[in-house]
């Protein structure tokens, strides 16, 4: 292991640390323990088995290591009842590299005796929102895509560059 101990069980944790007792919270940042940091975007979408695919180009200069990353669609399903709204359909933290985030399909299975799960429509266009760690504020966000049309469409969605008000480092 880590420690030198043959057959030892002893790891390193996030903050490079071995035997440390940091972990990665449920946002991808690394947090001592007994602590859970917070997200900003609290995302608590269940899987409905439908999803799209966004991939952020490792090469975007405006995300700061640590931005939080929302995917939303402004027309979305958003409860039980099938109500339409905003909701938050899947979310990242930009650490620097290529970032995948799967957005969540809403599921109408009422039909059949089932539920109707939350999420997005299938064919409307994802809205971008990204939280600065920086500036500690929620911006609406542009993006342009490499590959694929932005739309929740089953398929996968490739952005090469994203633009918000407070884009830059960290004084």
């Amino acid at each position: 292991d880590c420690a030198g101990v043959c057959d030892g069980d002893t790891v390193i944790d996030c903050s490079d640390e071995c035997g440390g007792t940091d972990f990665e919270n449920s946002c991808g940042q690394c947090v001592e323990e007994g602590t859970e940091g917070t997200c900003h975007f609290d995302f608590e979408l269940a899987e409905t088995g439908q999803s799209t695919l966004f991939i952020f180009d490792s090469s975007i200069p405006d995300l700061g290591i640590g931005d939080e990353i929302g995917l939303f669609d402004d027309n979305g399903i958003i409860d039980s009842l099938g109500t339409e709204g905003q909701i938050l359909v899947g979310v990242g933290v930009w650490n620097g590299s290529q970032v995948e985030v799967v957005a969540i399909e809403s599921q109408d299975l009422s039909d059949f005796g089932g539920p109707i799960l939350p999420g997005y429509v299938a064919g409307n266009t994802m809205t971008l929102k990204v939280w600065d760690t920086c500036d500690q504020v929620e911006y609406d966000a542009t993006y342009t895509t490499g590959f694929g049309s932005g739309s929740f469409n089953g398929l996968f969605t490739n952005i090469n560059a994203v633009s918000f008000d407070g884009a830059g480092v960290c004084d």
